[in-house]
């Protein structure tokens, strides 16, 4: 069987209806947030004939790179494919795969992913907590988002329903908008979906500082700022807003990862998207956003352009 890599989700300027995912992959490791992550991959929209992929890895044994110590590792996920496949017995186009690997589970589901062009691996945040701890810099989860050249999407607590509060953080760049384009075909048409555009003016009201200059001068600074940003931010979701699709923007001032974690837990937020490209595998925003999030991250990855494009305004969305 053959596989081909995903279509870019929109062209520029021309947005399509919604339709669902074609290429989708869960990493499985047994653990309840692992379960957590199957059971929000099923609720995802899935295109007509499209990939379901369960993937598990299991570490060789003694050096051994042969199937020695996989025996209760293929029967977990032979349980949990089989339990997949009763879920969606109602959609016989699906395509429901049983991928059992041995080796390092970045590496290998990085393979995967390349080889059968996943568009959305879903995996289960690790140690949930009411006294939310960051996650280590060089967890599961981490080297996941950093080596998979795929969109990833980290599954926080149980999903009761599909996503009704989605969240994107965008800058006006190329990769903010595909994070903006894949989480419309998360979630259903009628939702609303919150789009927020941070303003970082530290460094310049900061030198204003320096100048000992007058009050009136920083205020002005913030208003024109805030007058661009809107005009810009209304620009960017205007073709996506005559189709029908309700966005609202929102604007925040400060320091970008502060008011993105801020503007997602104030509003209850159960997915909070951004967008990086394959051509920058490490953000330190994307990753401290990831690292502090207490709902769904959504990393929304697409391979970098060809030719260099114009550079957003404003808070990077990567």
């Amino acid at each position: 069987m053959s596989f081909r890599k995903s279509v870019p989700l929109l062209p520029d300027g021309l947005p399509r209806g919604q339709r669902g995912l074609r290429r989708v992959a869960v990493g499985l490791d047994f653990s309840l947030q692992s379960e957590f992550a199957l059971a929000r991959a099923l609720r995802l929209p899935l295109a007509h004939g499209a990939a379901f992929s369960v993937l598990h890895v299991s570490r060789p044994r003694d050096g051994h790179k042969g199937p020695d110590g996989t025996v209760a590792g293929e029967r977990c996920l032979r349980r949990s494919v089989t339990s997949a496949a009763k879920r969606l017995r109602q959609r016989p186009d699906v395509d429901v795969r049983e991928e059992l690997r041995t080796g390092d589970a970045p590496h290998e589901a990085a393979e995967l992913a390349k080889d059968q062009g996943v568009e959305v691996l879903v995996v289960g945040r690790p140690h949930p907590s009411p006294e939310l701890t960051p996650l280590p810099e060089d967890c599961m989860v981490m080297r996941l988002v950093r080596e998979v050249d795929a969109s990833v999407l980290v599954v926080m607590p149980h999903p009761g329903r599909v996503y009704h509060r989605p969240l994107v953080a965008v800058n006006f760049s190329r990769e903010s908008r595909r994070g903006l384009e894949l989480t419309m075909r998360l979630c259903p048409a009628s939702t609303p979906i919150e789009v927020l555009h941070v303003v970082d003016l530290r460094e310049a009201e900061e030198a204003l500082r320096r100048q000992d200059a007058p009050m009136a001068q920083g205020l002005r600074l913030r208003q024109e700022a805030e007058d661009a940003a809107r005009r810009a931010l209304g620009r960017f979701l205007a073709p996506y807003r005559e189709t029908g699709r309700v966005l609202e923007s929102r604007l925040r001032f400060g320091d970008p990862r502060e008011c993105i974690l801020a503007e997602a837990h104030e509003r209850e937020a159960d997915l909070l998207t951004l967008g990086m490209t394959t051509a920058n595998p490490r953000s330190a925003l994307s990753e401290g956003v990831l690292r502090n999030s207490r709902c769904d991250v959504l990393i929304s990855r697409h391979a970098a352009p060809s030719t260099a494009l114009p550079d957003g305004h404003g808070t990077p969305a990567s």
